[in-house]
């Protein structure tokens, strides 16, 4: 158990060290740069550097078209929500997701609606499994035969 917390006090101290390091190099680096702008300005005044205009005109720029830097040979990364949706485009519902899949006419989506939509898929496969209940004698047999309990024979005749 000693040795543990000499360990962890021997980390602390590192990273304490770490930071220190850290800290004396931004505040070195943030003089350098205010003696530069310092002497920056006095150049300036003194008429032997010309005055620069700061600029933020690249803020308002429009960045390359994708073509271009396709063409110049630069990888062209996809957007996430087209990857997205290139992952459950084949699933059914999927001519739901763009307006672009289904041509947008009433007509048309009505048609997709109704061949494309899971809802309607369940709501047909249960129809299916009805009419193969019904068109099956002895499975109906058997159904009337839970629904109607048996009449006694007996009962009939007295």
């Amino acid at each position: 158990a000693n040795v543990s917390n000499v360990e962890k006090v021997w980390l602390a101290e590192q990273k304490l060290e770490q930071e220190k390091k850290k800290l004396e190099e931004y505040t070195h680096t943030l003089k350098e740069e205010r003696q530069k702008e310092e002497l920056l300005r006095l150049q300036q005044e003194q008429g032997l550097v010309a005055p620069r205009k700061e600029r933020v005109d690249f803020l308002y720029e429009q960045q390359e078209t994708a073509a271009s830097a396709y063409l110049l040979g630069k990888p062209v990364e996809l957007k996430p929500e087209d990857h997205d949706i290139k992952k459950v485009e084949h699933l059914p519902g999927s001519n739901f997701l763009n307006g672009q899949n289904n041509l947008s006419s009433s007509h048309n989506e009505e048609f997709n609606k109704m061949n494309n939509d899971p809802l309607v898929m369940m709501r047909a496969k249960e129809q299916e499994a009805l009419k193969r209940i019904l068109d099956n004698p002895l499975k109906m047999k058997q159904i009337r035969g839970t629904v109607q309990p048996p009449q006694p024979a007996a009962a009939g005749r007295a």
